[in-house]
């Protein structure tokens, strides 16, 4: 056989396994692309069906607080502007409620989520059967009656609607981590068939495809890490987005999730121990502050509390209307932040009601005197000028067993101050009170 015939076969043979090793390579990543951006695909498209719904159920949860609000102003206000304005926002909340119902049953939920959806409707409609109800008897003027079938009804209902918005919410995190972990095992599956792949192309290609696999399972395990984080509470950490393929888009799709799961979290969170109108401190987050600083007087540190009622403040809502009322009380709250340290808590109790707790204050009477002085300064409201009136009652640490005692010496002196003839501070009674055991 001629020499040139001899290099030629052989440079066939060549060209024949150049031809198929390309062809493995090829074919590996053909097989690879198009998997991945399968599974992409599917996760993208589940990404943003769980945020749009997480958007939705955000909604409906802060519509459904917004109308419970107003059912309760509607109960408490005569007929005229404010019942119809009332009236006109929980007709308007529940438009938007059963907006975001029939938009969350057009995009695709699961069974389960279809369940739980459809367990939140009912709940919300056995909310609504007992808000007309009180609805309808408070129009009759039975004012009593409504009150006592809104308020007793409502917080349970309103916990129930919490509950299954929140089961609702974590189904929607579950899909997130179940779409991850298909991510996981398609990749697991096709990593087996390329290494199967990569043995007959040789040890190049086995090379290659064990660069790849490492490319592709970091930011995995990533993602893994961080719904590991959310599922503990952890909102905060966030996939690396440098890339626009397949992993790029994950990262964006799953980083949009944990941002809206950390908003609606945190405002839940903000709601729980903050006043809706002035934004204080609530009683809850007061009671909290107050627990923490009696740890610290029995240490040494000076504590005190002084309890504050604004006095007239019916008068105010029933001559100038709520809207002039709540203007009031935004302003003292102001004025009450204004006034204290850093150190300090201001706090809104309900209605009419304040309270500021004083840690390390050295003399709280003169700390009272001077909020006393504050909040009986004119308020402009329009064209009315209104002159606000408080009772303070002040208490120090005198070894409290525990912090309703320390408030029951702070309410007793506040209710002295109004029977003194109001608009004055009285310091708690000096008698020793129930002291902690040696």
């Amino acid at each position: 056989m001629p020499a040139w015939v001899r290099d030629r076969s052989i440079a066939t043979k060549i060209v024949g396994i150049a031809l198929l090793v390309a062809s493995i390579f090829a074919g590996i990543a053909v097989y690879g692309l198009v998997n991945l951006r399968e599974v992409a695909a599917r996760q993208d498209v589940q990404y943003r069906r769980d945020v749009v719904a997480m958007t939705h159920m955000v909604a409906v949860r802060s519509a459904v607080g917004l109308q419970m609000e107003a059912v309760q102003s509607h109960l408490l206000s005569q007929p005229g502007f404010y019942r119809d304005r009332y009236e006109a926002e929980i007709a308007d909340t529940d438009r938007q409620i059963d907006g975001h119902f029939a938009a969350l049953a057009t995009i695709g939920l699961t069974k389960a989520e279809l369940r739980e959806l459809g367990l939140l409707e009912k709940v919300i409609g056995q909310y609504r059967t007992a808000r007309d109800t009180g609805l309808a008897a408070s129009r009759r003027g039975d004012r009593d009656n409504a009150v006592s079938i809104v308020l007793v009804r409502s917080e349970a209902v309103a916990h129930a609607v919490k509950t299954r918005a929140d089961e609702f919410l974590q189904q929607l995190v579950d899909a997130v981590a179940t779409g991850n972990r298909q991510i996981r095992e398609r990749t697991a599956q096709t990593s087996r068939n390329v290494t199967i792949l990569l043995v007959v192309g040789g040890i190049v290609a086995a090379g290659v495809a064990t660069l790849a696999a490492r490319q592709l399972s970091r930011p995995l395990r990533r993602a893994v890490a961080v719904l590991t984080a959310v599922a503990a509470g952890d909102f905060h950490q966030e996939l690396e987005q440098h890339s626009r393929d397949e992993v790029g888009q994950m990262s964006r799709s799953l980083n949009n999730t944990v941002g809206v799961l950390r908003d609606a979290f945190d405002q839940l969170n903000h709601r729980a121990y903050h006043d809706g109108l002035t934004g204080l401190p609530n009683r809850a987050r007061l009671h909290e502050r107050a627990a923490q600083a009696l740890h610290a007087a029995a240490q040494g540190a000076p504590v005190a509390l002084l309890l504050i009622d604004l006095d007239g403040f019916k008068q105010v809502n029933d001559e100038y209307g709520h809207a002039a009322g709540d203007h009031l009380l935004v302003a003292v709250a102001d004025r009450l932040r204004d006034l204290v340290r850093g150190a300090d808590t201001p706090a809104r109790l309900g209605g009419d009601e304040f309270a500021v707790l004083l840690a390390g204050a050295d003399d709280p009477l003169a700390v009272a005197e001077r909020v006393l002085a504050a909040i009986q300064q004119p308020v402009t409201f329009g064209s009315v000028r209104l002159a606000p009136r408080a009772s303070i009652g002040v208490t120090g640490w005198r070894g409290h067993a525990d912090v309703d005692a320390f408030f029951q010496d702070a309410d007793q002196a506040m209710y002295a101050a109004k029977a003194a003839g109001k608009g004055r501070v009285v310091v708690a009674d000096p008698a020793p009170g129930p002291v902690l055991a040696a």
